[in-house]
């Protein structure tokens, strides 16, 4: 892997952006580049001073999908060694602990769609356009998370028939979170991770946490589980100290 095809910046305080940089293959995911990519979260898990992950594609494309003619190349063997390391490398990513914002700027295909997926948020614009690829190939991706993001039927719709959605739809029915209309999508990206940035990070995490692993537990377990990491993990302080700019906004009235 050319040290180039994973750049790395902090486009503002706090946040580490993270960006494909393979323009030529359309930011075509090799393992190597997702092993690079691992690494850099692993990094940013531990360091305190990042709050906040974007993940973007260079140039055309947000990302293709893995790289099919590394693939290609693999024995069978090889391939199904590194499809089930892929599928771990993935699963970290969605677990990774701290906020992670994909800016979806242009195409998106395959895993390219798995990590926009497994972002906590999704930024596009005019120019976004997703499509979940797996079932023109025999294959599924994401009906363990689809459906939450989008409802059911719009998930059966795009599993189903790989169509590709373009940003006003994916927007519109809850595949994208933020919309930049004037097509700046990195700039959106930044500006809601700089807006995450500045949030409690604990709280962040819990939050998280609480999401992540709450789906397919009954509500009153998701209940449960939410007021006893409220009262132990996040230990709320004093309300008065909780709420003193609150009250003292009042006193000054």
């Amino acid at each position: 892997m050319s040290i180039d095809e994973l750049r790395d910046d902090t486009p503002a305080p706090g946040v580490l952006r993270l960006t494909l940089n393979r323009p030529g293959a359309r930011n075509a995911i090799s393992l190597a580049v997702q092993r690079a990519l691992d690494l850099s979260l692993s990094a940013a898990a531990e360091d305190d001073g990042i709050r906040v992950v974007i993940l973007a594609g260079a140039g055309a494309a947000f990302s293709s999908g893995y790289d099919l003619k590394e693939l290609a190349a693999m024995t069978e063997e090889d391939g199904v060694a590194a499809m089930l390391e892929r599928d771990e490398l993935l699963w970290r990513y969605f677990t990774f602990p701290k906020p992670t914002v994909a800016a979806v700027a242009a195409v998106s295909r395959g895993a390219g769609t798995l990590y926009a997926a497994c972002s906590d948020f999704r930024v596009g614009g005019p120019d976004t356009d997703i499509a979940v690829t797996a079932a023109t190939y025999g294959g599924a991706n994401l009906t363990w998370l689809l459906d939450g993001l989008v409802g059911a039927g719009h998930a059966r719709d795009l599993l189903m028939t790989s169509r590709s959605v373009l940003g006003v739809e994916a927007y519109r029915i809850g595949l994208l979170g933020r919309y930049a209309e004037d097509g700046d999508v990195a700039g959106e990206a930044v500006r809601l991770a700089v807006e995450l940035a500045a949030q409690p990070p604990r709280a962040l995490r819990q939050i998280k946490s609480l999401l992540t692993e709450g789906s397919g537990h009954d509500r009153r377990s998701r209940y449960e589980r939410e007021n006893a990491i409220s009262r132990s993990e996040l230990r709320p302080g004093p309300i008065s100290a909780l709420f003193a700019s609150f009250f003292d906004a009042r006193a000054s009235r």
